[in-house]
């Protein structure tokens, strides 16, 4: 039987371009620097549509953070195999870390624009931390599948910063080749931690 695909309506299709449009500002700009009127240029939208489907700048920006987060998210799912091992998910997790189609250049200056409004608390904050913790418990999931209990902890925060430390240091100018190498180089390091991944593939 086939499946029947649900007709997304213009709102959702207006918020998308409105959020798409976003990150490419952002990138530009700045988040402090970024307008509604900005975003509705770059969208081909007048500010009042704007102001129509959100409610306020803040509220697009922390649409457009959840977004970006839901990429993530995303890449790493379509990594991972039915019923996935321990050591599949964890391979998952660190590949879609550096997928250059979620990565682009726009998404990672966005990103960063995000953790520089994120030391400054409040609702990005909030969600900075929420989309950290998430990626850090996935690992934590995998890994304590893998090693000793005394290791847990230590192998989970190795792992976890060599994708934070990759990240930042592609997070304004990389090709799509620097991405690969990081990816092979977290990898390579979780396998020194983690001996029994070698026999992974």
């Amino acid at each position: 039987m086939n499946r029947v695909r649900k007709k997304r309506s213009v709102k959702d299709m207006r918020r998308d371009e409105l959020m798409e449009a976003a990150i490419m500002v952002i990138a530009k700009e700045g988040l402090h620097g970024t307008t509604l009127s900005q975003i509705a240029v770059e969208a081909g939208m007048s500010t009042a549509l704007v102001n129509h489907y959100f409610d306020s700048k803040e509220d697009l920006l922390e649409a457009t953070m959840r977004r970006l987060s839901g990429r993530y998210r995303n890449e790493i799912m379509k990594l991972l195999p039915a019923n996935p091992t321990p050591a599949q998910r964890l391979r998952a997790i660190i590949e879609g870390s550096f997928e250059p189609d979620y990565l682009t250049l726009a998404s990672r200056k966005a990103w960063v624009q995000f953790l520089v409004n994120a030391m400054s608390g409040g609702r990005i904050f909030h969600l900075y931390r929420l989309t950290g913790e998430r990626v850090v418990s996935n690992i934590r999931y995998a890994v304590k599948q893998l090693v000793p209990p005394d290791q847990v902890d230590d192998t989970v925060d190795g792992i976890a910063a060599m994708i934070d430390g990759f990240f930042w240091e592609n997070a304004t100018d990389c090709s799509a080749e620097d991405l690969m190498r990081a990816r092979r180089i977290s990898w390579n390091y979780a396998v020194l931690l983690i001996p029994s991944l070698r026999d992974t593939h």
